[in-house]
């Protein structure tokens, strides 16, 4: 009698084993998402840079997605809309920073899909000295399905007075 309870029990951990694992295969059959890598995400980086570096408006506008929330170092609150995002980034082209430098920067890879971007600037213009200023910026990249990394998420603010 033990050897027929203990051959049901067996029988039924066996089956109750192979149940589990059978749910479980199609997480294991579907393929991993690569992981962008930080050479990758530096590279989109420093594209992005680039373009803000540019001037112009149009191009620089085109680096945000559609719905990017942002806070912008000179205009207090979220822009309400798309709209109003762009009319900021207008006047941020218009303000001829001909001097960018990128004082320090860190990429966080937080997804396959997203990453996070860091960093302090020095800002000059040239021609408006009073648009001079030091800001501190995170933005966040998150790949389209295009395969195109626009932000959609930025925060751009002083940096805090020291004590």
């Amino acid at each position: 009698m033990k050897s027929v309870i203990s051959t049901t029990a067996i029988v039924f951990l066996a089956t109750v084993t192979a149940a589990c694992n059978k749910a479980e295969s199609p997480k294991a059959a579907t393929p991993a998402q690569a992981a962008i890598s930080e050479s990758d995400a530096a590279k989109v980086a420093d594209a992005t840079v680039e373009t803000w570096k540019t001037m112009d408006a149009a191009k620089i506008k085109a680096l945000y997605a559609p719905s990017v929330e942002a806070f912008d170092y000179v205009v207090p609150g979220l822009a309400k809309d798309r709209g109003e995002f762009d009319k900021r980034q207008d006047a941020y082209a218009a303000a001829k920073i001909d001097g960018a430098v990128q004082v320090e920067r860190k990429i966080q890879i937080v997804s396959p899909d997203v990453f996070v971007m860091s960093g302090t600037w020095e800002m000059t213009s040239s021609s408006t000295p009073a648009n001079n200023a030091t800001v501190r910026c995170t933005d966040v990249f998150q790949k389209d399905e295009a395969g195109n990394w626009p932000i959609v998420n930025e925060h751009c603010s002083p940096p805090p007075k020291p004590a």
